[in-house]
């Protein structure tokens, strides 16, 4: 991407490059749609309300049109002020024809000109005016004869002209939910999709994530979205805001301090389109930002009366048209928000609407549009933001309870100021929390040091140790504790509501998984993770406080295996440490969940395929074919300084797994796969076929019973306990389309 400068001239864009913040990835990825090497050739762009996608496909503009040589940038925004489909088409026809011109002659201020199309004739370059005077010619005669949807046809399909002629283009589509309202005989929203499909040119399609969504499902051929790059655009992260908030009050001369900067952030929920609003407004009242008495008495002028204001108003006008409507949807909308719940069945919303069905239909799916509710055609559950919720109750306070504006502002700026003290706290809360969800998304089938889930075995033996020696001594540990395969992680909240009111979200964790590799009712279990506030060693009255408060989780869900999990960061008393191993809980201090963290990633990042420390061979079912990996095992474990003796136990090992792999798979394949990972102290030797496997009865080690079985299954159990005295790990699992068997040799020297 170019180096850029302050001098760098803004053409679409509307905040300077240097001060375009937390979307540096996504305008890469967009501007790269211009380099003749681009795998991309178009881009889904799926935004989250005020998440500032027409910034970032302004900036792309920018990019585009310095970038001189290649293709030339065309930006269009679709708007319900066209009104009639074929004014879209011709708009976006001009549109194509004045950038494409400004870009080729180098002209920026021919960007923001509306010059006619016999205007843009004579601007256009030599080379150009052959197939600009034929498209408006085309143009015209189709204007002529009235014929919408060959119009239409014939606008979207200037892009495709104009490369064909040499004039190549990356084309922007904003606001495409816009053009579903537009009359017409014409739907222009899966038109413009399916004709940007079509071009053989690098496009992008932009609008609110589920409306986009709702619009093109069903309206492409499956075929034509196979290739295209998508993109989610969420909020800004909170580091990212926070500089967001910084760069723009230094360049609008708006004072401000680090309190407030951290306020600002979390009262607009990181949403770059309303921090630019709210500061645009202190710099145009000439306010300061030096408390959070004058931001938020700035926040509440904006929410009744500003930009902001007439924003939601807008949302709000767009959903409900009809005065009457509006007035009982406003009454609806300030009910739900003050519902525990946040539910209400569909029927009472349509009758206290008093709307019909297909009234209802069009008001609650533009609502779920805008993401201020989810409409789950039996229910109907508000999400709405907190400035969306402020503006509610203000508008519902002056449009349907008439009450006086004074009163209303005044209560507003005073619930507000009180609010900002808890919401401060519940962010400094959040960004202390440890981290359980994403620790725990991370659990694969791993097998981990018994002592980082057990306290009391962590405390006599790693309690004081320096990191590295604390990490030292569990890499040598054997006694492990086989992980879950976890498959889906929320904060205990989402599962039972009754939750928030006993901690923060981020603080407990529901995570569903499996215990084997098939996945069966027998292998499912529900890990259920808390984090315990406390300074110190928590005690046994506050670990059996949580362990009652997991268990009843599980009750209220109904789940049938659940283990629970405290992590206290000065870790338990020895009396607290005593109840978890009475009640079958696992409990860890910081430390432990820091250890496992590295120790998940580290796995984790060895875990892909194709690396230098990393071989693998494929083997077909054959005789003897396992004397092949043993020769090629043999050559990687010399390499590696394993002594002679060690060489042959991983041979005889791994000759035995593929035996076994080869007796006993039911696969149509017939192949083996064998992968030798190389660690700096150890071997890894993974065993894999495909196919359903003979059952087997297996212990919770992975290993059969000494005294195995009769055929097959005693083969198997005989086999594996051969194989785990000679290597030091091993692990038996069923996977998706298969086993793997995974064995682990140290090395010492």
């Amino acid at each position: 991407m170019p180096v850029r400068t302050p001098r760098q001239r803004r053409i679409l864009a509307r905040v300077a490059p240097e001060q375009f913040v937390g979307r540096g990835e996504q305008l890469r990825e967009l501007t790269a749609l211009g380099s003749p090497r681009a795998e991309q050739r178009g881009v889904l762009l799926f935004a989250s309300p005020q998440s500032g996608v027409s910034e970032l496909l302004r900036q792309t503009f920018d990019e585009l049109f310095r970038q001189r040589g290649g293709p030339a940038p065309v930006y269009f925004a679709f708007t319900r002020a066209d009104a009639a489909t074929t004014a879209a088409a011709r708009r976006f026809l001009q549109t194509f024809l004045t950038q494409v011109v400004a870009h080729r002659r180098d002209d920026p201020a021919l960007v923001s000109a509306t010059p006619t199309l016999r205007t843009l004739l004579d601007l256009a370059a030599p080379q150009d005016y052959e197939w600009v005077e034929r498209l408006i010619q085309d143009f015209e005669r189709a204007q002529g004869e009235g014929d919408e949807r060959a119009l239409i046809r014939l606008c979207l399909g200037a892009p495709q002209q104009a490369a064909a002629h040499g004039a190549r283009a990356v084309v922007m589509f904003d606001d495409l939910q816009a053009a579903e309202g537009l009359r017409g005989e014409v739907s222009l929203g899966p038109a413009v999709a399916q004709s940007a499909a079509q071009w053989g040119v690098p496009f992008v399609v932009a609008g609110p994530r589920r409306r986009l969504l709702d619009l093109l499902n069903g309206s492409l051929p499956l075929a034509a979205l196979e290739g295209l790059r998508k993109i989610h655009l969420d909020r800004l992260k909170e580091a990212d805001a926070s500089a967001l908030v910084e760069g723009l009050a230094q360049r609008l001369g708006v004072t401000l301090n680090d309190e407030t900067r951290d306020l600002v952030v979390q009262q607009l929920e990181a949403s770059p389109y309303l921090i630019a609003a709210l500061l645009d407004a202190a710099h145009t009242k000439g306010k300061g930002l030096t408390g959070f008495r004058e931001f938020l008495s700035l926040y509440v002028d904006e929410l009744l009366g500003g930009r902001v204001g007439r924003r939601y108003a807008a949302v709000l006008e767009e959903v409900a048209a009809a005065p009457a409507l509006r007035r009982a949807l406003l009454r609806v909308l300030y009910e739900a928000a003050t519902n525990p719940s946040s539910k209400s069945p569909a029927e009472v919303w349509m009758k206290r609407l008093g709307a019909d069905v297909h009234e209802f239909d069009r008001v609650v799916r533009l609502l779920h549009m805008h993401e201020l509710a989810n409409f789950h055609a039996t229910y109907v559950e508000t999400t709405p933001s907190a400035p969306w919720r402020d503006f509610l109750r203000a508008s519902y306070r002056l449009q349907v309870a008439a009450e006086p504006r004074a009163l209303v502002v005044a209560d507003t700026l005073v619930e507000t100021l009180k609010r900002a003290p808890q919401t401060m706290a519940r962010h400094y809360r959040r960004e202390s929390a440890l981290g359980l969800g994403r620790v725990m998304r991370a659990f694969n089938f791993q097998s981990v040091p018994v002592s980082l889930l057990r306290y009391d075995r962590w405390a006599r033996t790693y309690r004081g140790l320096a990191r590295e020696e604390a990490r030292a001594g569990l890499a040598t540990e054997t006694d492990t504790l086989p992980l879950p395969q976890v498959v889906h992680a929320a904060s205990c909240a989402s599962f039972h509501p009754p939750m928030r009111q006993l901690c923060d979200e981020e603080r407990c964790t529901v995570a569903h998984g499996f215990e084997t590799g098939g996945y069966n009712a027998g292998g499912e279990v529900v890990w259920i993770a808390a984090e315990v506030e406390s300074k110190l060693e928590a005690g046994r009255a506050l670990a059996e406080l949580w362990l009652d408060r997991l268990e009843q989780v599980s009750q209220a869900c109904g789940f049938e295996r659940a283990r629970f999990w405290l992590v206290s960061r000065e870790g338990f008393s020895a009396d607290a440490a005593e109840l978890l191993s009475e009640r079958d809980a696992y409990g860890s201090c910081r430390e432990q969940l820091e250890h496992l963290a590295a120790l998940l990633s580290s796995e984790g990042e060895g875990a892909g395929e194709g690396g230098a420390d990393e071989f693998a061979i494929e083997l077909p079912m054959l005789e003897d074919t396992e004397l092949i990996a043993a020769h090629t095992v043999e050559q990687i474990a010399r390499r590696m300084e394993f002594q002679p003796e060690a060489i042959n136990q991983i041979k005889t090992a791994l000759v035995e797994a593929c035996i076994n792999a080869a007796e006993h798979s039911l696969s149509t394949e017939r192949k083996i796969y064998n992968r030798f990972r190389v660690e700096d102290d150890k071997l890894v030797i993974t065993v894999s076929s495909r196919g359903l496997a003979v059952p087997v009865t297996l212990p919770e080690n992975g290993v059969a019973d000494k005294n195995g079985g009769e055929g097959a299954k005693g083969r198997r159990g005989w086999g594996l306990k051969l194989i785990r005295t000679l290597m030091d790990d091993v692990e038996f699992e069923r996977v998706d389309d298969g086993t793997r068997l995974r064995m682990t040799k140290y090395l010492r020297k």
